[in-house]
């Protein structure tokens, strides 16, 4: 919240009125029918009541005009009052209840402004107000706020204003007024509340902190220190009014030392202010402080910090104030807003920002003539077919990098093909486990370990006995698949866009296709696992043939038994249930029906533990690609996360297709090539299980 305090800056604790500032009134809303009623809507009006500009006020215990700043953010600002409802007063009436018009709400601190909500009373004393703000009479709005600490930071220059920095401050009420509230109008230079003729209506004042910022070896600034304190800066605003009951006490005495302060002293502690601002500015702060003691001019100070700049230069081989540095040059930025226009011209909802809009509507012969006169060609003359020659040949990294407009293609086609690809209507990521990406193409070797030995009684002086892990494997690695088809010459200078869009996006759905293949091409080959036997087989206890229709919810019951029953490598029981309910698209209808909440038993005792919500709760997924190799088959599948049953990974640093172009040879035009590296193994039988479907 506020900045630490550090021995450089000093601090003091004043007590401070409520401080007033002007409003912005926005969004009025009337209450529709008759406000009398009491089911009728509520009259609301929405609020900035701050941007924390800076505003010019005067500081009459110190006797000096100072610029006071908001600090805007949800650190500095204490929202509670707000939050909990603060009043909607009537020109600052904090002593009445009938002062009150309404309550705030929803307050809000966005975008360096803060924002609240207000509503209005209904009361018929009230409704006079309502009307006059909806007519636009009533306009000024004021807010009261609490200063519980400020920043006091010196003038940078001579006969500056110095700038009170409200770093902790809180909200307490909002109000409507004929002119807007004015701290100067608060607080008198004497030091008493405008109302201080009525006893009961003793203006409240809160402590506040004030820090005078200042560098730690520069001398104090204008006001007072803990060692030498002045009238004025140990007097409170007002004169240490009581903050909870209201009541005046009296103000300390002033130090008898205080009014013999040289009258030198503020031109002292202004040269002293300026000398650390200069020492700081330029990174040489401990010159600052003998600078100071010595009595050295603020001219004397600048050659001084002149001179070691020019030293420390000099140890460092020469002038190096000034640093460039290349973030991103003009060919990239026109680069990015070609793209963005060619992706514009494929898909419209795609974002055209201000860079891309200049080039929309580009042809594509129009965006080569642009790419070969900026690398100072002259295109006057060409025909078309040599303008898309050309433009396939233009390199602003030099003769060895890739085409431009093959680097443009790459970006457009990545993009595309990665939407494609994220749309396309996989299903085997449901169920199946993504292992971490393979570093090469090298076979990878899969791990599974049994579960812990149990634990053996020790007797008293008994020795504990060893037991072992038993282990075992399966291995599979990643493998390229891959096609390439060019953008011709002619669909060049055709402008054939949609085309190439098309090409692009077919590449994405077939990758997503092939990754579904792979994975459920491990239930439908039957793979033989690494202890022999193929994945499904009765001695793995993961086979049902006979009886096996699903035709009834007692199947999947039969089918999650034997899933509790599998036993790890040393006979541990596994106590495995069914998470998914994998089907070929013949047998959809029944799933849903099985799975749903709204199933309904045949019997009034039978419950159907198999929906959603259920204990053991299955999720159906439906496969198209099953039905070719069986439309009654079906399959259980238990949750990746209890027991391994099929993982897939990619390539690290491929994962999914990638797009490579590359100005063809054999093609007049450009290639693009796809590329996927992709691998998938079922890991182990005991969380999978299979029913023909046989009657």
């Amino acid at each position: 919240m506020p900045q630490t305090d550090t021995p450089a800056n000093a601090t003091r604790r004043d007590e401070l009125p409520l401080a007033g500032r002007s409003m912005e009134l926005r969004h009025f809303t009337r209450a529709a029918g008759d406000d009398s009623q009491p089911d009728a809507p509520l009259a609301t009006a929405s609020l900035v009541f701050t941007t924390g500009a800076a505003v010019r006020r005067y500081d009459w215990f110190r006797e000096r005009p100072f610029i006071e700043r908001l600090v805007v953010d949800e650190s500095s600002i204490r929202l509670d009052r707000l939050q909990r409802g603060a009043p909607l007063l009537n020109t600052h009436n904090q002593w009445s209840l009938e002062a009150q018009l309404g309550v705030v709400e929803n307050p809000a601190i966005r975008n360096g402004e803060g924002t609240c909500d207000v509503t209005f009373s209904r009361r018929p004393s009230v409704a006079g107000y309502v009307q006059d703000v909806e007519d636009r009479i009533i306009r000024n709005v004021s807010v009261g706020y609490v200063r519980h600490r400020i920043e006091m930071v010196p003038p940078a220059e001579d006969g500056g204003l110095w700038e009170y920095r409200v770093v902790d401050w809180e909200p307490m009420e909002v109000s409507l007024v004929p002119i807007p509230a004015d701290m100067d109008s608060q607080v008198r230079a004497g030091g008493q509340p405008s109302g201080a003729e009525e006893p009961e209506h003793q203006v409240r004042t809160f402590p506040c902190e004030f820090i005078e910022v200042r560098s730690s070896q520069s001398t104090p600034a204008v006001g007072s220190t803990a060692a030498h304190p002045t009238e004025e800066g140990n007097r409170s605003m007002p004169d240490a009014t009581n903050a909870q009951n209201g009541t005046t006490a009296a103000a300390p005495a002033a130090a008898p030392a205080a009014s013999a302060a040289p009258a030198a002293a503020p031109a002292v502690d202004t040269r002293a202010a300026d000398i650390s601002d200069l020492c700081q500015r330029h990174g040489v702060s401990s010159l600052a402080g003998d600078m100071i003691r010595n009595g050295t001019t603020l001219d004397a100070a600048r050659s001084a910090v002149l001179d070691e700049l020019a030293r420390r230069d000099a140890a460092a081989g020469g002038h190096h104030n000034t640093v460039v540095r290349t973030v991103s040059d003009e060919t990239e930025t026109r680069m990015a807003g070609l793209q963005e226009a060619l992706v514009h011209r494929i898909d419209p909802s795609a974002q055209l920002t201000d860079n891309g809009r200049q080039y929309r509507g580009y042809s594509l012969l129009e965006l080569g003539r642009d790419m070969i006169e900026r690398a100072g060609g002259n295109t006057r003359g060409m025909t078309r077919m040599e303008i898309a020659e050309r433009m396939l040949q233009v390199r602003s990294a030099g003769m060895q990098g890739t085409s431009d407009f093959a680097n443009l293609l790459s970006n457009v086609a990545t993009r595309r093909l990665r939407a494609a690809y994220e749309q396309a209507g996989s299903t085997y990521a449901i169920w199946a486990s993504r292992a971490p990406n393979a570093a090469d193409f090298k076979s990878m070797d899969v791990v599974q370990l049994s579960g812990a030995p149990d634990l053996l009684q020790t007797n008293e002086h008994g020795e504990f006995t060893y037991g072992t892990l038993k282990d075992a494997g399966e291995s599979y690695k990643v493998v390229t698949h891959g096609r390439i088809v060019s953008l011709t010459r002619q669909a060049i200078v055709n402008d054939d866009l949609r085309g190439f869009d098309r090409l692009i996006r077919a590449f994405g759905d077939a990758a997503a296709r092939l990754e579904n293949r792979l994975v459920y091409s491990q239930l439908l080959s039957n793979p033989v696992m690494g202890d022999g036997v193929a994945l499904f087989h009765a001695s793995h206890g993961n086979l049902a043939g006979a009886g096996s229709v699903l035709d009834n919810i007692t199947k999947l019951g039969a089918g999650r038994a034997a899933m509790r029953k599998q036993k790890g490598l040393q006979g541990e029981p596994l106590n495995l249930a069914p998470a998914f309910l994998i089907v070929p698209s013949d047998l959809e209808q029944i799933a849903y029906q099985f799975t749903s909440s709204n199933y309904v038993p045949s019997a009034p005792g039978e419950v159907n533990e198999f929906r959603q919500g259920g204990r053991t709760a299955l999720e159906p997924v439906v496969e198209p690609l099953l039905d070719s190799d069986s439309a009654t088959a079906w399959y259980l599948a238990a949750n990746s996360n209890q027991v391994d049953t099929v993982e897939y990974c990619y390539l690290d640093g491929a994962e999914g297709p990638v797009i490579e172009t590359k100005q063809g040879f054999e093609v007049d035009g450009v290639a693009i090539k796809c590329r996927l590296d992709f691998g998938a193994k079922v890991i182990d039988h005991r969380g999978l299980r299979k029913a023909t479907g046989a009657a």
